[in-house]
């Protein structure tokens, strides 16, 4: 996986505790590539517009719900999730990006943002996506 990017108000919403990495819900959502990321100025789900990801069936509106972990080894502090193997049908699922978020189950301009991959131009038709997920977030102190 393309190293992830993070949004400046994400990265501060971990450090200050306002998400949990480890227990908050945290999702996965695909954004097709009309949509164009700015880090310093999106902050919650509803910057992302209406350029989620559709086409065929296998993938959840509002993305993929991922399961985390942290933890620590030699000083390091690694995030991980698990990875995504999801049967699509039909089709084209088109997308660009993968975009982190916290899930609060109400309003998209409730949802924070956490950071996102760039996975170049993607189109998934009668196939299986396959997404792996390892140290989206990696912090080694010195």
């Amino acid at each position: 996986m393309a190293v992830p990017k993070w949004y400046a108000n994400g990265l501060l919403n971990v450090a200050n505790g306002a998400v949990d990495l480890d227990a908050a819900t945290i999702k996965l959502i695909l954004i097709t590539s009309t949509y164009t990321p700015n880090q310093a100025v999106h902050d919650f789900r509803d910057d992302l517009g209406a350029n989620e990801a559709s086409g065929g069936t296998g993938y959840p509106a509002g993305g993929f719900t991922l399961t985390n972990s942290l933890s620590v080894s030699s000083l390091t502090l690694n995030w991980d999730g698990a990875d995504i193997s999801q049967a699509i049908t039909g089709g084209p699922l088109a997308f660009r990006y993968g975009v982190f978020y916290k899930a609060r189950g109400g309003a998209a301009s409730a949802d924070e943002l956490i950071g996102y991959v760039d996975f170049g131009a993607q189109s998934i038709t009668d196939a299986t996506l396959n997404i792996t997920l390892t140290n989206q977030l990696t912090i080694t102190a010195s």
